[in-house]
């Protein structure tokens, strides 16, 4: 019912006097400092997406938990920002060693004052509802170590896409996101602009869904032809098997009031070369569209290198 690109945003605050720190078992083999954040691929239709966190549990190998509680909730609104990074749940020490999983405290109960969704048009928001939330929380399944006086930098990338659905008759909307955990210094970023003209087309050639698309080609010429119909949500192909599959796509900010119109972002890129290309008929990527699309400009041979940004501008 929902669909849409990613978008990662950063709050720009670090949890200082906010937290508490309960270890059961620390393996006392000496601490290390861990930097956990939460990304997320903003909705379709929906205009802001709150989700109440109250803390968070880390799961040590041998069975202990680690359990860090907010002094109070954070409430974290995935589309609230320009997506230009993530938005922080903590940086601070923990016990060094072997952890298994990861656990999202949220309060998600179906009570728009605590998680909701605000769709466009409507009146007010909607409360959320994660099944079995208010016991399980958002687990997350990933190991990863912390080495004594180490420092680790970690996002959890809070997949919104496809994962809330809204029946018809419920008071509320149901949130299953799909949850991956991302080292930072791994990966890199491709980030940049669309030039007003491109975005809007001229008065006889319109541009009525403007999108970059992503492809891990390093050339056109692999890539060839240009053309054919992709599904955004899925990624398969849905016409010309001689083309590509993208890695993913992503609608510029078309708000014309904002500071960062026509700004699009892609994250969490192993290192590695890209092509960005740039289209006006999004509107046919669908799984039943059969007129083919058209990419131009087409930026080829774009570096990805774990840690930086890079900057590819559609003037």
């Amino acid at each position: 019912m929902f669909s849409a690109s990613k978008r990662i945003f950063r709050l720009g605050l670090l949890i200082a006097s906010s937290w508490t720190l309960a270890a059961c078992g620390g393996s006392g083999s000496g601490s290390g400092q861990m930097s956990l954040s939460v990304a997320d691929a903003p909705v379709d239709g929906a205009t802001s997406v709150v989700v109440e966190f109250t803390g968070v549990e880390l799961m040590q190998s041998n069975g202990n938990p680690v359990d860090i509680n907010f002094a109070q909730p954070k409430f974290i609104d995935l589309l609230n920002q320009s997506n230009t990074a993530s938005a922080q749940l903590f940086n601070q020490p923990i016990p060094a060693g072997s952890y298994s999983s990861i656990r999202l405290i949220v309060l998600a109960d179906g009570d728009p004052s605590h998680s909701s969704i605000t769709l466009q048009g409507a009146s007010g928001p909607t409360g959320l509802l994660i099944p079995s939330g208010a016991q399980t929380g958002l687990k997350l399944v990933s190991g990863f170590d912390v080495s004594s006086s180490g420092v680790v930098d970690y996002t959890i990338d809070f997949d919104l896409r496809k994962s809330i659905t809204c029946p018809n008759g419920q008071t509320s909307c149901f949130l299953q996101p799909a949850l991956r955990l991302v080292d930072n210094t791994t990966v890199g970023n491709i980030q940049g602009t669309v030039s007003p003209v491109l975005l809007t087309g001229t008065t006889t050639v319109p541009c009525p869904a403007p999108a970059v698309y992503l492809y891990s080609s390093a050339s056109p010429t692999a890539m060839s032809p240009l053309q054919g119909n992709y599904n955004q949500n899925s990624g398969n192909t849905q016409a010309s098997v001689n083309s590509p599959v993208p890695v993913t796509s992503k609608a510029p900010i078309l708000d014309t009031t904002s500071a960062n119109y026509g700004y699009y972002q892609f994250t969490f890129l192993p290192p590695g070369t890209y092509t960005v290309a740039y289209t006006c008929d999004a509107d046919l990527d669908t799984s039943t569209a059969t007129t083919p699309m058209t990419f131009s400009p087409v930026t080829a041979n774009v570096s990805v290198v774990a840690t930086q940004t890079t900057t590819v501008n559609f003037p």
